[in-house]
């Protein structure tokens, strides 16, 4: 995998503004809503964290393939429930507070023709127990709270995100190879980007995010650097 041609596509991606409203929303979502577990807690709907490059729920973080993976099936859960209910009227979701007006909110029209669009709206406009993570419907020229339909939504949300947690964890350890050797590309906040030398795939050498990285070796690698996965963890490979 070209780990330049995946930084091109999740900056490429952080360029557009309703996608960065998405990132801070889940990313919020998630500090909110679940422990450590992965279970989910009570449904909160404060939403006023800063964006975060990097999803975490606590300590544990979410490497870019698993968060690119949970805005799809955010989209996709919206739009398919859209589609189910498309009886009730056009749905809209509220994803955000506004950018430049904390007294409004960021609404998304969930039909997948226009899933691009933003609608603003001020808060007072819209009823009054709306708050982020609702469903709103239109009616006339009003907006309409359907709170079975939040409820569904939050439900299908919670369990998406409990299930790509744990394809994660799932990824990373049959990722973590007993024996292979492991460079150094590039570290940030925490995260390292290791090519996994003993593993090619058409030619190109593996590349892999790691979040459970040692804190001791972290600190001092770099680029080119070498390692060794044994006994469980990684360590400072030495040539023989």
């Amino acid at each position: 995998m070209n780990l330049d041609l995946v930084n091109n596509l999740c900056n490429n991606l952080k360029e557009n503004q309703f996608v960065q409203n998405f990132i801070k929303e889940l990313s919020n979502y998630i500090e909110k809503n679940l422990t450590h577990n992965t279970e989910i807690s009570g449904v909160d709907n404060t939403w006023n964290n800063l964006l975060s490059d990097n999803l975490e729920i606590g300590n544990k973080k979410i490497i870019s393939k698993y968060k690119d993976e949970m805005l799809i099936e955010r989209t996709n859960i919206l739009q398919n429930y859209a589609l189910k209910t498309r009886n009730k009227g056009e749905m809209y979701y509220i994803y955000d507070i506004g950018s430049n007006d904390t007294n409004t909110y960021n609404l998304c029209i969930c039909e997948p023709n226009n899933s691009h669009k933003v609608i603003t709206k001020k808060i007072e406009d819209l009823p009054e127990s709306a708050s982020l993570g609702s469903v709103l419907r239109k009616q006339g020229e009003d907006f309409i709270l359907e709170k079975e339909d939040t409820e569904i939504i939050e439900n299908q949300i919670n369990n998406m995100i409990k299930k790509k947690i744990r394809e994660q964890d799932q990824y990373l350890d049959s990722k973590r190879i007993e024996g292979h050797i492991y460079e150094v590309d590039e570290k940030y906040s925490g995260r390292i980007w290791l090519y996994d030398l003993n593993n090619k795939v058409g030619g190109d050498i593996e590349g892999i995010e790691e979040i459970e990285f040692p804190k001791n070796l972290y600190e001092t690698a770099k680029k080119g650097d070498k390692f060794i996965y044994q006994n469980g963890e990684y360590q400072e490979y030495e040539l023989g």
